[in-house]
């Protein structure tokens, strides 16, 4: 049996080093048009996205973080995953939900991609999100749950192969 799907999600692996070759702006608008496909809770779609590319300001955002957002420094490309949570109680599930389309879709275009944790991480004074926010003159009302960090792949790492999966971990009826 044919599975693509599959057969994607077994390629798709963290890049964290990237080329500098710039990644065409057709490209990051199909990658966010499969994230705005995403479910959300009450089917509000309160997921935003600020799409970075300018280098100094993708510098900024990382700093923003205390450690652990290398990968976006060398990156061309920053989105910031972001919920309005006035009227959303499941504002984390929506946008991790949005964040994985993102991590897939950019592997269908063999662009590389890293999840950038933001969510109760330490900045450089406040926490991460509130120094994103402030920089970015993102409202109060939104938290950002993460950055995903977008480039031309400048590592490459075996896939997954299906025989090694936890299938142990899949369980019917019952535990």
């Amino acid at each position: 049996m044919s599975n693509d799907l599959l057969d994607l999600t077994l390629k798709r692996r963290s890049t964290r080093i990237f080329l500098t070759d710039e990644i065409e702006d057709n490209t990051i608008n199909e990658i966010l048009k499969i994230a705005l496909t995403a479910p959300s809770s009450w089917g509000e779609h309160p997921v935003h996205f600020v799409v970075v590319k300018d280098k100094e300001m993708i510098r900024e955002i990382a700093h923003c973080k205390a450690m652990g957002a290398n990968p976006l420094i060398q990156s061309n490309v920053c989105i910031v995953v972001m919920v309005d949570t006035s009227n959303c109680e499941l504002w984390i599930e929506d946008a991790s939900v949005a964040s994985t389309y993102i991590l897939l879709a950019a592997e269908q275009f063999n662009i590389g991609a890293c999840w950038i944790h933001i969510r109760n991480r330490a900045g450089q004074v406040k926490s991460a999100d509130e120094e994103i926010r402030e920089l970015l003159n993102v409202p109060d009302n939104f938290r950002v749950l993460n950055c995903i960090a977008l480039g031309q792949k400048g590592e490459f790492k075996k896939e997954y192969s299906e025989d090694k999966l936890h299938i142990e971990n899949i369980h019917h009826d019952f535990f």
